[in-house]
């Protein structure tokens, strides 16, 4: 909206998984997301980035030397204005669980921050972030806290929004609840209306529709700054996607409680051009814009662009690649079903996988179909958009010289 004039901005991301390298991907990531949102900042009407916020795995197992290259990549870049938000995620306790979980926490206050869970306030607006017990798997401990904390937040302002942020999302809301989740938070939320929750743990792509969910609460997936995943019509189990991809969210409020989330490609280093949303009268679950049931009743069958076609070339492994561009409706197709099959007419591939969806680049999409015999074959490709609906189907013959 023209009108929005933000007093609050800060960055929404999770699942750095750093291994102690500073030429890390991940590492590398996060110092650019940092500096870039600066730079965003700089351009806009309101030009403070005042938080940021890392929603867990930070480390990729816990070890002390994961931590101070964090903290090495945070002090680099970090400004004063801008608070760091941290809770342990599941990774901070690997390195420890076959022994002694607890020592995950100890680790954590001595490198990072004494107190695990926290709420603080920044421009007027609670933050509340909540670690797992200490055991790295449960929340069945943190529950009481929570509640309490959200019960004196709400008291101030029953309106106002309150940022929660933990590293599993709450059961049966986004993209990847299903498994990644936990009920024991899901159990608190629901009775707060005003909650705006902030989650990883799946890396399911925050391009996806279904990372934000409206209900009893609103709840968003964050993604990873590692590798974005997805879980093809929950059926196939969790895949990778293709090539490298990474995504946090920059979220700005207003004064007046109303929020904008913009998604950013952090490794291709710019926003995804129409993925950012609006919420407002957050307290009221009647005004819900975003429900699952409304963001699906927006999909439409995806089409190819006009004269799209399927073309290939051969790797200096001797392995064929076919590549075709993205097929898009009210969404970008989440995945295509590809089969080729012979002169002889016989199946030679078959797989499904995720579209260029996680990126906010207009690359083709490319597969690898193996080594080929010389020969022509028959290429079929069917979209299909984030909530399981079929859309243009891809043919073409292709030749394998």
């Amino acid at each position: 909206p023209e009108d929005f004039t933000p007093i609050l901005r800060f960055i929404a991301c999770s699942d750095v998984h750093l291994n102690g390298d500073k030429e890390q991907d991940n590492a590398i990531r996060l110092k650019n997301l940092i500096t870039d949102i600066y730079k965003y900042s700089e351009t806009q009407s309101y030009k403070n980035l005042d938080a940021l916020m890392v929603v867990g795995d930070f480390a990729g197992g816990g070890a002390e030397e994961e931590y101070a290259m964090f903290n090495k990549i945070v002090d680099s870049v970090l400004k004063d204005e801008t608070q760091l938000l941290t809770v342990l995620g599941n990774h901070e306790f690997i390195n420890y669980r076959d022994v002694d979980a607890t020592v995950g926490y100890d680790v954590y206050k001595k490198m990072i921050n004494e107190n695990v869970d926290t709420d603080v306030v920044i421009n007027g607006y609670h933050f509340i972030g909540v670690s797992y017990d200490d055991n790295g798997k449960t929340f069945k401990g943190k529950t009481a806290w929570l509640r309490e904390k959200l019960e004196n937040a709400t008291k101030e302002d029953p309106k106002k929004p309150v940022f929660v942020y933990q590293h599993p999302s709450p059961t049966l809301t986004i993209y990847g609840s299903i498994t990644w989740s936990d009920l024991d938070i899901k159990k608190v939320l629901k009775d707060f209306p005003q909650v705006i929750d902030f989650s990883g743990h799946s890396h399911y792509s925050p391009s996806d529709p279904r990372s934000v969910w409206q209900g009893e609460f609103t709840a968003i997936g964050c993604g990873s700054l590692g590798a974005l995943m997805g879980n093809l019509n929950y059926i196939e189990g969790d895949k990778d996607a293709p090539g490298k991809s990474a995504a946090a969210w920059i979220v700005e409020v207003d004064n007046d409680g109303n929020i904008i989330t913009k998604l950013y490609d952090v490794e291709n280093r710019i926003f995804f051009k129409n993925i950012e949303y609006y919420f407002t009268n957050v307290s009221d679950t009647k005004k819900r814009a975003y429900t699952w049931a409304k963001q699906k009743s927006l999909d439409t069958v995806p089409q190819f662009p006009e004269n799209a076609s399927v073309k290939n070339t051969v790797t200096e492994n001797s392995e064929t690649v076919i590549f075709f561009p993205e097929a898009r409706g009210y969404y970008e197709a989440e995945n295509y079903k590809i089969i080729v099959k012979n002169s002889n007419n016989k199946k030679v591939f078959e797989k499904t996988v995720i579209s260029e969806y996680v990126r906010a680049t207009d690359d083709d999409v490319k597969v690898n179909l193996g080594k080929l015999e010389k020969g022509d074959y028959k290429v079929k490709v069917s979209s299909y958009t984030p909530y399981a609906k079929k859309g243009q189907v891809l043919k073409n013959t292709i030749t394998v010289k």
